[in-house]
C-alpha cells in the first residue's frame, strides 16, 4: 500500500514539473515571438527613416533604445488622458539624454537688457485689441519646414524664421534665409552645442542681411564664416532685435504674436519628442529646463474651445503636424514658452 501512495506523490510530482517545464517552454516561446515581432517592427523602422549601424552591437543596442520608446508611446496613447498623440519617428531609437545632445540647443545669454514687458504693451497701443487668432502662414510670412539634423542649432533656426517673417511683412517679399550663415557667423560660444537666440538676431541685425538659403546652403555642422558667400543683403535686412522677460504673461506675447512671428525658448520633454498630433500640453513641471528653440506663427483657439499656440519647429515635416505643434495656451502646461520672447524689429536704435 505504501509503494501505491509512493507511486501516486511521484506521479503527481513528475506531472507538476511537466506544467512547469510546459509553462516555460509557452513563456519563452511567446518572449521569443515577441523578440522578433520587436526586431522586425525595428526593421520597418529603419527602412521608413533609412537608419544604418556601424555594427551588430550597435544594431542592437538602438533596438533596446527603440523598445523602450515604443513602450511609452504606447503606454501614453493607451491611457487616453492626453489631448495629444504620440508616435514613433525618426528620434525613436535615440534616448532622452541622446536626443537633447543632437536636436536641440537653446541656451540663455545671461547679462542681456531685456526690454520691459510695459514697453511692449506701449507700443502696441495703436490696437483696440489684440485679434482672436492669427495665422502667419496664412498670411505668407512662414517658410516651408526646415530641419536642423543633428546640430544642436535650434537657435539659429528659431532667429531666421522670426527674420523671415519680419521681412515678409515689411516689404511683401517671403526669403528663405540663410541659417548656415547663422551658425558659421554668429560665433562666441555659438554653435551645433548650442546657443542663443537673441546673440543670432543680433549677427542678423549687424550683417546687413542674411543671404538666400539657395546661396549659403545648410550642411548641418559648423564652418568657417565665408565672407564671400556672407556679404549684406538689403532685401533681408533688420533693425535692432528685441528679447521680452515675459514672466509667464501669455497675454503680451500674444500681443508680439499678433504683430509678427516669434522666437521663444520651451523644453522639449520626452513626449514632446514623439509628439504626433494634437493639443499637446506639458506636464506641471515642464518648462523649468528651457531646451529648444521654436517660433510662434499664430495662435487661435480649436472647435472645444482650447485656447493654443502654432509653433513651428525644424525637425521637418515627418515631426508633429507635418512640423508643427499646437501648444495648450492660457491654462498652463505650455512648456515654458511665456518666459522668454526675441524678435527683430525694423528700427535702428
Amino acid at each position: 500500500m505504501a509503494s501505491t501512495h509512493s507511486s501516486r506523490r511521484l506521479d503527481g510530482t513528475l506531472f507538476a514539473l511537466l506544467l512547469v517545464l510546459a509553462a516555460a517552454t509557452a513563456f519563452v516561446s511567446a518572449a521569443a515571438a515577441r523578440g522578433d515581432a520587436l526586431a522586425a517592427r525595428h526593421e520597418r523602422w529603419m527602412a521608413k527613416f533609412g537608419r544604418e549601424y556601424t555594427d551588430a552591437a550597435d544594431k542592437l543596442r538602438r533596438q533596446e533604445v527603440f523598445a523602450a520608446n515604443a513602450r511609452h508611446v504606447e503606454a501614453v496613447n493607451r491611457a487616453g488622458n492626453r489631448t495629444y498623440t504620440l508616435g514613433l519617428n525618426q528620434f525613436s531609437d535615440l534616448t532622452s539624454e541622446e536626443f537633447a545632445e543632437k536636436h536641440l540647443g537653446y541656451r540663455h545669454q545671461h547679462g542681456v537688457d531685456s526690454t520691459p514687458v510695459a514697453a511692449v504693451n506701449m507700443s502696441n497701443a495703436q490696437f483696440d485689441s489684440t485679434p482672436d487668432s492669427v495665422d502667419w502662414r496664412a498670411a505668407g510670412a512662414v517658410t516651408q519646414v526646415k530641419n536642423q539634423g543633428s546640430c544642436g542649432c535650434c537657435w539659429a533656426f528659431a532667429a531666421v524664421a522670426a527674420t523671415e517673417g519680419l521681412v515678409k511683412i515689411a516689404t511683401g517679399n517671403l526669403i528663405s534665409m540663410s541659417e548656415q550663415q547663422v551658425l558659421d557667423c554668429t560665433g562666441g560660444a555659438n554653435s551645433c552645442n548650442g546657443g542663443d537666440i537673441n546673440a543670432a538676431l543680433s549677427y542678423v541685425a549687424s550683417s546687413g542681411g542674411l543671404q538666400p538659403e539657395e546661396s549659403y546652403a545648410y550642411t548641418g555642422q559648423q564652418g568657417a564664416c565665408r565672407s564671400s558667400s556672407a556679404s549684406p543683403n538689403s532685401a533681408a535686412s533688420i533693425g535692432a532685435p528685441r528679447m521680452v522677460e515675459l514672466h509667464g504673461d501669455e497675454g503680451t506675447l500674444q500681443e508680439l504674436a499678433a504683430r509678427q512671428p516669434v522666437a521663444v525658448p520651451v523644453e522639449a520633454d520626452r513626449d514632446f519628442q514623439h509628439y504626433m498630433r494634437g493639443m499637446y500640453t506639458g506636464s506641471s513641471s515642464c518648462g523649468q529646463n528651457l531646451n529648444h528653440g521654436v517660433t510662434v506663427v499664430g495662435y487661435g483657439t480649436d472647435s472645444g474651445g482650447q485656447a493654443y499656440w502654432m509653433v513651428k519647429n525644424q525637425w521637418g515635416t515627418g515631426w508633429g503636424e507635418g512640423g508643427y505643434m499646437r501648444l495648450t495656451r492660457g491654462n498652463g502646461g505650455n512648456c515654458g514658452m511665456a518666459t522668454y520672447a526675441y524678435y527683430p524689429t525694423m528700427d535702428g536704435s
